[in-house]
């Protein structure tokens, strides 16, 4: 069931999620981190423009789509059941990384609307709190650092630490199981269509918060919730808390 963030609506959304779900469903809150966390995703794209650009390939924006969530393993088989021998992957996964991370180096890590404040009252309430991202976990890391935020999570799953990247629900169902908690009780927060499937594949509850990709038919039936930014979320833990 999908809750919009329309305000003649709150006092029937309390009302419906009551009536969905037991009180005190959601024990812990699992975050992706590119595109939902912090704004990197544009950057990223950019990136892989840039890259086709210097390579000779071009790459739209229904292709990038397709990455997004994707660990480095599959988004090499992507890139070659789209220019086979034609394109080097690692090559341009290269180029795409020294561009997005000479920006971030100049710029700072820009942190997505919300983010510091959801993180606060989820410690300050206490939820566990999980990271699950298809990113390599030195390259987290220092992302962390560059936006100047502690990695206070109980968990945190990498994407190199999985078999399967989203959409497979690995990278969840490892999260859920560190946490120690059934994945019923988790709500997954993320920006794109692949963890979106990944999240529901692993069945938890999961929120979008849109950044590139706009939610599609399916995607939406997928969702508990589609919110504008992460300050939103709170509205999720506060009804199922009442």
């Amino acid at each position: 069931m999908i809750y919009r963030q329309l305000p003649a609506r709150k006092q029937k959304m309390k009302t419906e999620w009551k009536k969905e779900w037991n009180n005190n469903l959601i024990k812990a809150v699992i975050f992706d981190m590119d595109g939902l966390m912090f704004d990197t995703e544009k950057l990223a794209a950019d990136g892989w423009k840039y890259a086709g650009n210097s390579l000779g390939f071009d790459i739209d924006d229904e292709k990038l789509s397709q990455t997004r969530g994707r660990n480095v393993a599959d988004a090499r088989k992507l890139f070659f059941e789209w220019y086979g021998d034609r394109v080097d992957y690692d090559k341009a996964r290269s180029i795409r990384c020294d561009y997005l991370n000479s920006r971030l180096k100049q710029h700072g890590m820009p942190m997505k609307k919300g983010l510091c404040e959801l993180l606060g009252y989820l410690k300050e309430n206490g939820y566990k709190r999980a990271l699950a991202t298809s990113t390599h976990r030195e390259t987290v890391a220092w992302y962390f650092e560059l936006a100047g935020l502690p990695m206070d999570f109980d968990v945190v799953v990498c994407g190199d630490e999985v078999e399967n990247s989203k959409p497979a629900p690995d990278v969840f169902l490892k999260a859920a199981k560190k946490l120690g908690t059934d994945p019923e009780r988790c709500l997954v927060l993320e920006d794109s269509p692949n963890g979106i499937r990944a999240g529901s594949g692993a069945g938890c509850k999961v929120v979008m918060i849109p950044d590139l990709d706009h939610p599609t038919e399916e995607i939406i039936k997928l969702c508990l919730k589609i919110c504008d930014n992460l300050s939103d979320v709170m509205e999720i833990l506060i009804a199922d808390k009442n």
